[in-house]
C-alpha cells in the first residue's frame, strides 16, 4: 500500500485518425507518440506500466520511491505536451488530422502487487486512486492535462492551475473537484511556496 501519483494518457480522436489513416501510418505516428511518452515518464523517474493501444498509464512513486511523485507526474505531463508539439504539428500538415494527447492525473493510496505468476508479471496499481485518474482523463478535452483536488492542492504553489468545477463522474457518490493544469511556474523553491 503506497501514495502515489497515477497518469493516464491517450491520443484524443484516435478512432477517427484510425479510419481516415492507413493502419501503418497510424502505427508510425504512435510509435513516435510513444517513444516521446516513454523518454519524459523515463526523465522524471516514473514507470509505464501499460500501454493503452492509444495511451499509457504511467505511476510516480512506484517502484521508485519518490516524495515529490506528484510534481514529477505533472512535469512529465507537461514535458509530454511540449515534446509532442512536433509530431502534432507534422500529423496536421501531412495528414490534415489533429494529433492532441489528453492526460489524467490523480494522487493517492494504491495496492501495488505484480499479476501473474509466469515470465508475463506485470506490475501494477489498483484501488479508487487508478479508477479516479482514468475518469479524469475522460473528461479532459483534447490537449488538456486534468487533476484531481488532491493533487492541485499538494502542488499549487508550484503550478499554476484552472479550476474546472465540480464533475459527477461513473462510480462515485459525490461530485468530484477537477483542475486543468496550465504551466509549472519556474524558480520557486519550497521555501518561497511555503512562505
Amino acid at each position: 500500500r503506497k501514495v502515489v501519483s497515477v497518469m493516464f494518457a491517450d491520443v484524443s480522436g484516435f478512432t477517427a485518425m484510425s479510419e481516415r489513416l492507413d493502419p501503418e501510418e497510424v502505427h508510425a505516428i504512435m510509435d513516435r507518440a510513444f517513444e516521446v511518452i516513454l523518454n519524459e515518464v523515463h526523465r522524471y523517474e516514473g514507470t509505464i506500466n501499460q500501454f493503452l493501444g492509444d495511451g499509457v498509464m504511467a505511476l510516480f512513486g512506484a517502484p521508485v520511491a519518490h516524495e515529490d511523485h506528484a510534481h514529477r507526474a505533472l512535469s512529465a505531463a507537461l514535458s509530454i505536451q511540449a515534446a509532442l508539439k512536433p509530431l502534432a504539428e507534422e500529423v496536421h500538415r501531412v495528414h490534415a488530422v489533429e494529433f492532441r494527447m489528453r492526460m489524467g492525473i490523480n494522487t493517492g493510496f494504491v495496492v501495488i502487487g505484480a499479476i501473474g505468476k509466469d515470465l508475463r508479471m506485470d506490475y501494477t496499481a489498483v484501488g479508487d486512486t487508478t479508477n479516479l485518474a482514468a475518469r479524469l482523463l475522460g473528461i479532459a478535452a483534447p490537449g488538456q492535462i486534468v487533476v484531481s483536488r488532491r493533487t492541485q492542492h499538494l502542488r499549487s504553489g508550484f503550478f499554476v492551475f484552472e479550476d474546472l468545477g465540480e464533475f459527477q463522474l461513473k462510480g462515485k457518490a459525490d461530485a468530484v473537484r477537477a483542475y486543468a493544469l496550465i504551466r509549472e511556474i519556474s524558480g520557486r523553491t519550497r521555501l518561497e511556496v511555503s512562505r
